[in-house]
């Protein structure tokens, strides 16, 4: 898995590439040092086309850490497949979800 990272207005976007699953979620959670610490970060879903329940786990807990260093995420740009997975698993609960990055990036909060 390839992450790619760029700042917005002094938020790290964070866009993983390809697959979200058990064979690459470790690698995406050591991926970034933006996942540790108390900034907000945007994880940007737009060039994910897979995700399986230990990839929805790898957000979760990246969220989780991040809340716990008093930090933020917000998750932007879920597919059509991504957005269901959200929904059947009602893990939308968990996340404030927006259409694009930049948009989350720029929510207060």
């Amino acid at each position: 898995m390839m992450i790619r990272e760029r700042n917005h207005n002094g938020v790290t976007i964070v866009m993983p590439v390809g697959r979200l699953d058990s064979s690459s979620a470790s690698q995406f959670m050591s991926g970034s040092p933006s996942f540790s610490g108390n900034g907000k970060i945007v994880i940007d879903l737009s060039e994910v086309d897979f995700i399986d329940s230990t990839g929805l786990g790898s957000l979760v807990g990246i969220a989780r850490k991040k809340r716990e260093q008093g930090g933020d995420v917000r998750l932007a740009c879920l597919n059509e497949k991504l957005r269901k997975v959200f929904e059947i698993t009602q893990a939308f609960r968990l996340f404030d979800i927006y259409d694009d990055a930049e948009t989350a990036a720029g929510r207060q909060g």
